[in-house]
């Protein structure tokens, strides 16, 4: 109860605070406070203080605190009955304005306060399959996706429900059932994903209760927050959010859209080399804990180490880490302004030395390399420095290199993903690269920000709308639709699903999309029918390669096998295909795509 309250007023603070002052009013002295475990007396003090804090700053909302107040006086008194107490708490949650509750019509579960405890009834609307606290969290996550899709809020008892549902995901229960995914580069119904990121609160009081915030978004979950006048080196600019935060993030996304999470750059204890051990399954572990959860993605940031460092850093993350490798993605990021020593043996070979790699291009192409040889699905270039906001990482890298940089990651089968800096302005700019998704959080688009300590207030959910808007009007242009066919050309290249007979047209339209020839880049695209009427897939990764692979003409694939075995392997493909094995397909697979060059 008590920690139920103290989030409803913490989310009415965000809401008044959004209503009632400006951008370029708003301050805050004091950065995020990491909360701690607490006993009931701890707890019951912050709340009260939290309280009294809300009530100096808003005027006009004295009778729901004192509901508050009454409440938390009286569970601060063992002697009073819980069912009495229950009928404040009762009060309290009724009386929350902020937002206003909209809720309509009669609550779908039931809740029974008594001597024993309180007991949380939800009807079940399907066939079990799981243990009863799975099932308790299946049912409310519907519960959010219901009252989402209508466009009202959950009654006084669904939400006591809800919180019964963060008290079983504490206790280590885990979301059960389908969850959406990346999906594939060129395959998708929007081409470059909105990863709207927040640290969870925002996303559970905005992204998550409007389903038009959803489409073509991945709900990423990341503290940020720098502030303080730090440097980049001396505190990473995004840290690890709370693991409780992301399930209930994850319960309240449910099946709307997939659920990302960051885990940090590496911690290491002496030289580098003697940590690899340690840090590589700590941080397996803390990747296989939150995608146990049903998570579509970790990210990790590459930072502070060689090319040959890192890419042993990522093998060992990609072999200890408990996950689907063909739905769930590990994410390597690479931070352009942040030099890389490249001591692979080939460059050695090449240059009879390590060498550095200095400049946003080599930065970025070697993340590739090193992405695809620690066995990561997806690489990111980030554009943070030490001046705080950040400037876009597409202006930093320049619409070439990040056009080029998208081109080389998709012609390998990786997911790309630019993050830093990202204003209205520059969000078309990323989707005419053809970009899988894009970060977009923090204090230039989506969130309050004290200029002057640099410390974060609320999270302005209001804007998700207009941001997708931009980004879907890009999408629907020449430019946007050129470069959507060019990742879907790429990705059928690394497949050896394309017809050989497209190479040479993929490759010119990645020279007319690179010198902003967009006449030429439409032309081109009008040569490409029988591509552009492939469906967008709506199964298994794996299956709809297959399916593609099977089609009639000759594949680029086909090359890469050797005509003499193209037969018996296509018969192999077809019959895992038929199978739906999925462990064998992925063998089958990689021997015919550009993985194998």
């Amino acid at each position: 109860m008590v920690e139920h309250l103290g989030e409803l007023l913490a989310q009415a603070d965000s809401a008044l605070t959004r209503e009632r002052v400006t951008l370029d009013a708003f301050t805050r002295a004091e950065p995020y406070r990491l909360p701690t475990s607490e006993s009931l007396t701890e707890s019951l003090f912050r709340v009260e203080n939290s309280l009294h804090a809300f009530g100096q700053r808003f005027d006009g909302l004295e009778i729901w605190e004192a509901a508050i107040r009454d409440t938390l006086s009286a569970i601060a008194r063992p002697e009073i009955p819980l069912h009495e107490i229950a009928l404040l708490y009762l009060v309290a949650i009724a009386g929350y304005r902020a937002p206003p509750e909209t809720a309509q019509g009669e609550s779908s579960v039931l809740i029974r306060f008594s001597e024993e405890g309180l007991d949380v009834f939800a009807p079940a609307s399907g066939q079990s399959r799981q243990s009863a606290d799975e099932d308790f969290l299946a049912e409310i996550s519907q519960l959010i996706a219901n009252h989402r899709d209508v466009e009202d809020d959950p009654t006084t008892d669904e939400l006591i429900a809800i919180q019964a549902a963060y008290w079983l995901l504490d206790r280590g229960v885990h979301i059960p059932g389908a969850y959406p995914i990346w999906g594939t580069s060129g395959f998708r119904d929007v081409q470059t994903y909105a990863s709207i990121t927040d640290p969870g609160e925002g996303h559970l009081a905005g992204t998550t209760r409007d389903v038009r915030y959803l489409r073509g978004v991945i709900v990423h979950v990341e503290h940020l927050e720098r502030g303080g006048g730090f440097t980049r080196e001396e505190m990473e600019p995004y840290r690890v959010p709370s693991a409780r935060t992301v399930a209930r993030v994850r319960l309240h996304v449910g099946r709307g859209a997939p659920t990302s999470s960051y885990l940090g750059r590496p911690l290491f204890e002496g030289t580098i080399a003697n940590s690899q051990i340690k840090t590589g399954r700590t941080f397996a572990a803390a990747a296989s804990a939150l995608l146990a959860d049903n998570l579509a993605e970790v990210k990790l940031a590459v930072e502070g180490l060689s090319a040959d460092e890192a890419i042993t850093l990522l093998a060992t993350l990609s072999r200890e880490t408990r996950r689907d490798p063909h739905t769930q993605v590990l994410s390597a990021a690479f931070n352009i302004n942040s030099p890389i020593l490249d001591d692979r043996q080939e460059t050695i070979r090449q240059f009879g030395r390590a060498v550095w790699r200095t400049t946003p291009e080599e930065i970025g192409l070697l993340g590739i390399a090193i992405t695809r040889g620690g066995g990561f699905g997806k690489v990111t270039w980030d554009g943070t420095s030490n001046t705080y906001p950040s400037s876009c990482v597409i202006t930093q890298l320049t619409m070439p290199v990040a056009l080029t940089l998208v081109h080389r990651a998709h012609e390998v089968g990786l997911l790309t993903y630019f993050s830093a800096g990202f204003r209205l302005a520059e969000v078309p700019l990323a989707v005419y690269t053809g970009v899988d998704g894009i970060g977009l959080g923090g204090a230039q688009i989506l969130r309050y920000m004290d200029v002057e300590s640099g410390y974060h207030g609320p999270f302005i959910h209001d804007n998700i709308g207009e941001i997708l808007a931009v980004r879907d009007g890009a999408e629907a242009t020449d430019r946007g639709r050129a470069a959507a066919l060019l990742a879907r050309l790429d990705r059928l290249y690394f497949e050896g699903s394309l017809l050989s007979s497209d190479d040479d047209i993929r490759r010119l339209l990645f020279e007319a999309l690179l010198s902003e020839n967009i006449a030429m880049a439409a032309e081109v695209r009008e040569r490409l029918p029988h591509v552009l009427r492939m469906t967008e897939d709506t199964i298994h990764p794996l299956l709809a390669w297959a399916d593609r692979l099977g089609t009639p003409g000759k594949k680029i694939a086909q090359d890469r096998i050797g005509g003499a075995d193209w037969d018996a392997y296509l018969r192999r493909v077809r019959h895992a295909r038929r199978r739906s094995d999925l462990q064998d397909l992925a063998g089958e697979l990689g021997r015919g795509s550009a993985a194998q060059g």
